[in-house]
């Protein structure tokens, strides 16, 4: 159903990885896998999916912050607009709006970082949602109380990039937490299958984002 695709507002999606056997693996398809966790103290579940691409860094980060096309491959994520950019501190603020039919639309204002470790190249992608009552509520749309997502982006060697994505979030509203647990790795595993159907586009794999370093340079 459309409306558990709330739970990847994560574009851009810390919450940290869980322990491997903390996790359990709900999706193995199409080169993703896809695990869900419990988090203490949380009534909705966390999820972890990965996949292998061909890709360089900047391509992947460039489709990430691609806001324009995100609806060619993020699941049920309608619109994504950028709020705040800054190129030197590489940090970001964006308005993300998730469908919800037949429910009620919702929406979340993230805030996040990117960061590269100049030693492994690992590309970390960090964010949360802002805090209550910094932007105004938006009578069109639920707000969503608790978003918080990763992305990495690790090297592997001869242009293959491992691809991870792991997060939770909080729809708000009145739905319970049972059925959200249920459907969780629907929208991550249709994500990734999103990010390998339009990762190889010249646009994003002739870009070249200076704050960002290849293997080799």
């Amino acid at each position: 159903m459309r409306f558990f695709s709330s739970c990847l507002v994560l574009l851009l999606l810390g919450c940290g990885l869980a322990r491997a056997d903390e996790a359990t693996l709900k999706v193995n398809s199409h080169g993703i896998k896809v695990w869900t966790y419990e988090i203490p103290n949380y009534p909705l579940r966390g999820f972890r999916a990965t996949t292998v691409v061909k890709s360089s860094l900047g391509g992947l980060v460039s489709l990430i912050q691609d806001t324009d096309e995100v609806q060619d491959w993020v699941y049920h994520v309608n619109k994504i607009e950028l709020i705040k950019r800054d190129d030197t501190l590489q940090t970001f603020v964006i308005h993300a709006e998730v469908g919800f039919w037949p429910l009620k639309d919702r929406d979340a204002y993230i805030q996040g970082r990117v960061v590269q470790d100049p030693k492994s190249l690992v590309v970390s992608i960090d964010s949360v949602n802002v805090p209550t009552g910094v932007y105004p509520d938006d009578k069109h749309f639920v707000r969503m109380p608790d978003v918080q997502g990763h992305w990495e982006l690790r090297p592997l060697g001869q242009g293959m990039v491992q691809v991870t994505m792991a997060g939770r979030a909080d729809p708000g509203g009145d739905i319970p937490a049972f059925l959200v647990n249920m459907l969780i790795q629907e929208n991550p595993y249709n994500t990734l299958l999103g990010l390998q159907r339009v990762i190889d586009q010249d646009k994003y794999q002739k870009a070249v984002l200076k704050q960002i370093r290849e293997p080799g340079q």
